[in-house]
């Protein structure tokens, strides 16, 4: 099946799909936060590892330039056939209608948007709740975030910069940062997703499992931090990348 936008049929596709899923190898990348020396390693990363898909889950910059942000988006539509993106808290407003702009040739913008691919439903969601700097562009109260993606549900693969409260959400101090209302949604849904990508929180990097759904957090590009994945039948492995 070919990459489709499935946002006004998610109620009716995910039993059909299901058919005909297929093997599938994503990259995943976040928290670039204007490293040059974090993205030429990504992009060396893929050169070596082939994927299918690319996936970028936010902070391409800390607030600007805007330059910079197309030449990552520039760098990603390269590396992979299939390449999706959502914008990070750090990333301005006017960046969203810059990855509209650059989203050809495989590049697609899953900010409140979904997509098809080899047999799997990706919901995306780009920005954060509200920060300890409380000043970043592009966060929002938990429910005003959230309510968005219930809309897209239900979909396999969640794409998010801000994780879910409990999982791959934790500071270094302990303190468990997520959001509460994604949480909720992920706890309502009958047939919980296969995946959730998440970003945002740094020194959470690491993978977590519960009952089937995997939670990933790559960590950050600009520590060179990134995340290998493979999706085999009913098989998910996860390896965390450095370098």
């Amino acid at each position: 099946m070919d990459e489709q936008d499935v946002k006004t049929q998610t109620a009716v596709l995910p039993e059909s799909l299901k058919e005909l899923r297929t093997a599938l190898n994503i990259l995943a990348g976040s928290d670039l936060h204007e490293s040059q020396d974090g993205l030429d390693w990504f992009c060396a990363q893929a050169t070596a590892l082939q994927p299918d898909l690319v996936v970028f889950l936010g902070d391409f910059v800390t607030g600007g330039p805007l330059e910079f942000v197309r030449e990552v988006l520039r760098e990603l539509r390269d590396l992979a056939p299939h390449c999706y993106v959502i914008p990070g808290n750090w990333d301005p407003r006017d960046a969203l209608p810059v990855i509209d702009k650059e989203a050809y040739d495989g590049l697609k913008h899953l900010h409140k948007a979904t997509a098809a691919l080899n047999g799997y439903i990706f919901a995306g969601l780009g920005g954060s709740i509200p920060t300890p700097v409380k000043t970043t562009p592009l966060e929002m109260p938990d429910e005003t975030l959230a309510a968005p993606f219930a809309t897209l549900l239900p979909a396999d693969i969640w794409l998010l910069h801000q994780p879910l409260y409990g999982y791959c959400d934790q500071l270094a101090n302990g303190t468990h940062v997520g959001s509460q209302e994604l949480r909720q949604l992920y706890a309502a849904e009958a047939e919980p997703p296969l995946i959730v990508l998440n970003g945002h929180i740094h020194e959470a990097v690491g993978v977590q499992r519960e009952n089937t759904t995997v939670f990933v957090n790559p960590g950050s590009l600009k520590e060179r931090s990134a995340a290998w994945i493979q999706l085999t039948g009913h098989n998910i492995d996860v390896e965390v990348l450095t370098g």
